[in-house]
C-alpha cells in the first residue's frame, strides 16, 4: 500500500482491506493511493484481485465519508465522491468527476472526464466525459456546463461539446453514425482534445454509454 504526501485519512477510514471478490485467493495485491487526497470518516477503499494488480487513486480527490471504493477501481484526479458513494469492482472515474450522495455504480462502469452525477443515481452503463446525468436508472440529461465553466472552458468549447451531444443523443442517428458524424463536422477546432476524448471513450465502451432522458423527464 502506498499513500502520497499530504493526504489526510479522517476516523475510521479502511484502507487496503481484503478484496471482497470470490476468486481472490490471498495473492499479492495493493492500493495506490496519490498526493493531497481527503478522505473522509469511515470510507472504505479496498486492495484488487488478480496478481500484483492494484485499486488506485490519483491526486486532489475530496472522497467523503462512508464512500465504498472495490476492489481494482481505478480513480483519477480532482474528483469529488460525496457521502454514500458506492463503487463496484473495476470501476472507473476519470478526472474531474463529481458523483452525488448515495449514488450506486454497477461493477466494470466508466464515468467520464468532467461528468457529474446526480444524487441517489444508479449507474449501470459507461457515462461520457462531460455529462451532466441522474436517476435511477440513470440516464443523461445534458452536457455539465457548470462544470466544464468550473473548469475554465471558453464558451466556444462548451457549444462544440453540446453540438457533439445533440448528435449522439439527440439526431435519432445509429451510434457509431453519430461518432464519425462528430468526426467530421467537430474533431478539429479549438475543442479537437475534448472531442477526441470523447469519441475514443464512446468507442471503447465495453457496457455500453448512458441513454438520453426524454424531454418530459429533463423538466421534472
Amino acid at each position: 500500500m502506498t499513500v502520497g504526501a499530504r493526504t489526510r485519512l479522517k476516523t475510521g477510514v479502511v484502507i487496503g482491506a481484503e478484496p471482497m471478490d470470490r476468486k481472490y485467493q490471498g495473492e499479492p495485491t495493493a492500493v495506490n493511493i496519490g498526493t493531497d487526497n481527503i478522505i473522509f470518516e469511515y470510507a472504505t477503499v479496498h486492495r484488487a484481485t488478480g496478481p500484483d494488480n492494484a485499486t488506485s487513486i490519483g491526486d486532489r480527490n475530496f472522497i467523503m465519508s462512508y464512500v465504498h471504493i472495490a476492489h481494482n477501481c481505478r480513480i483519477g484526479s480532482d474528483c469529488v465522491l460525496t457521502s454514500g458513494v458506492l463503487l463496484g469492482g473495476y470501476v472507473e472515474i476519470e478526472d474531474g468527476a463529481n458523483i452525488g450522495g448515495r449514488t450506486g455504480v454497477h461493477q466494470f462502469c466508466r464515468i467520464g472526464k468532467l461528468a457529474m452525477v446526480g444524487a441517489h443515481s444508479y449507474v449501470n452503463q459507461d457515462i461520457p466525459p462531460f455529462a451532466l446525468a441522474a436517476g435511477n436508472p440513470c440516464r443523461i440529461l445534458d452536457i455539465n456546463r457548470t462544470g466544464l465553466e468550473r473548469a475554465g472552458f471558453s464558451p466556444e468549447k462548451i457549444t462544440i461539446i453540446r453540438d457533439a451531444f445533440r448528435l449522439i443523443f439527440r439526431s435519432g442517428l445509429l451510434p457509431d453514425t453519430a461518432l464519425a458524424r462528430i468526426e467530421v463536422e467537430l474533431l478539429s477546432g479549438p475543442a479537437e482534445a475534448e472531442i477526441r476524448h470523447l469519441l475514443e471513450f464512446c468507442r471503447n465502451s465495453k457496457r455500453g454509454i448512458l441513454l438520453k432522458s426524454s424531454p418530459e423527464q429533463e423538466g421534472q
